[in-house]
């Protein structure tokens, strides 16, 4: 098999030769480019795909391969950045919005310091900026991707965040949307509707296209948002995952961190995948409970690495353990995939990326 194929087979119900080995490498080599460290050849869209190809890591993140794109009718989207601070302000006819994003040098990236929607009245603009946003085709993108990748992966296609986790990652903060939950829920959930409202399109598009695999990237931690998934997100879920599964597509969606309490709730409204999970010693779950707690034999458990391991204190002999059990605990489990959770860091060491890939190919 090759790694398209590893990628493919649990969503399938098709054990595979040896399971894919997928690790988010988009964090550790923009930070190592940021530095000058990163070697010639692994530079632009050709380097990037050698270097996953060389560290025997599947293809599948970081090639831009969006179904649709995103066009906001009478909004204007004002950028200005200067000395490490980044204000984007949206104007509307119902006032405007701003956002601020702070550069952290320490770590090789941009910090969200200060959301948009500060005030319940800012929802008013909010809803507008949703309401004018609309979506075109653009097949091109990723019917190039997938040709370009070849055997060595295969695209991931998002959709735009779920209303829900766009109110807490993107618009409002955890903090703002509790509140405005408890002090105008009539506002929120009217913003929720808009927003879901603005993206059905989107999916109606790329249900049309040849993509396989669909990714909710909505970036959910149980310790934000579990207590609210009945209520705010388990109908739009089901909801979306019937399209999908209607037009023979499947879709996984993220969850890192705290998984404890999405995952059996994730599995039980139709994910095909769960990607991302993050066990013990760093995550709230051991690997040995991780099936039984998603509760759904048919969901594909992708993750089971976490991302810190690949900086210190732990060394290559813990990961490589930490591997083999992974396996152990997998073995004869057609649905699974061996993957980073979430990212490898910018001080991880990138030698554990491949020692992970040979710890597969040696069990199987």
């Amino acid at each position: 098999m090759n790694n398209r194929e590893r990628l493919l087979a649990p969503f399938k119900g098709i054990k595979p030769d040896r399971p894919a080995w997928l690790a988010d490498l988009s964090y550790w080599y923009s930070a190592m480019k940021q530095q000058n460290k990163l070697a010639k050849k692994y530079c632009g869209r050709e380097g990037v795909k050698l270097f996953h190809e060389e560290l025997g890591v599947c293809n599948y993140y970081s090639f831009g391969a969006m179904m649709f794109k995103a066009i906001f009718e009478g909004v204007e989207l004002v950028i200005e950045e200067k000395d490490g601070v980044r204000i984007r302000t949206w104007k509307t006819n119902s006032g405007e919005i701003s956002d601020k994003w702070e550069y952290i040098r320490q770590s090789y990236c941009w910090a969200h310091t200060e959301y948009a929607v500060k005030c319940i009245s800012d929802l008013a603009v909010l809803r507008e900026i949703f309401a004018n946003l609309h979506y075109s085709e653009n097949n091109d993108t990723y019917n190039a991707t997938v040709n370009f990748l070849g055997d060595s992966g295969l695209p991931i296609c998002p959709f735009a965040r779920s209303p829900f986790p766009a109110l807490l990652a993107d618009w409002c903060g955890v903090m703002n949307t509790i509140y405005f939950m408890m002090d105008a829920p009539e506002e929120v959930i009217e913003t929720l509707r808009v927003i879901e409202k603005s993206v059905i399109p989107s999916f109606e598009i790329a249900l049309k296209s040849n993509v396989e695999l669909f990714h909710f990237c909505d970036n959910l931690d149980s310790s934000a948002s579990a207590s609210y998934f009945d209520e705010f997100m388990k109908e739009y879920y089901t909801e979306r995952l019937k399209q999908i599964h209607a037009a023979g597509k499947f879709a996984v969606v993220h969850l890192d961190g705290s998984v404890r309490g999405l995952l059996g709730k994730l599995a039980a409204c139709g994910f095909d995948g769960v990607e991302a999970i993050t066990p013990a010693p760093v995550g709230d779950i051991k690997i040995d409970e991780i099936r039984s707690v998603a509760n759904n034999k048919d969901t594909v458990i992708w993750g089971g690495v976490p991302g810190a391991m690949f900086s210190e204190p732990w060394k290559r002999d813990d990961i490589v353990r930490h591997t083999e059990h992974l396996l152990q605990i997998f073995d004869g489990d057609t649905r699974f995939i061996v993957g980073s959770a979430d990212q490898i860091p910018p001080d991880g060491n990138i030698n554990f990326v491949k020692a992970v890939a040979k710890a597969i190919q040696e069990n199987f």
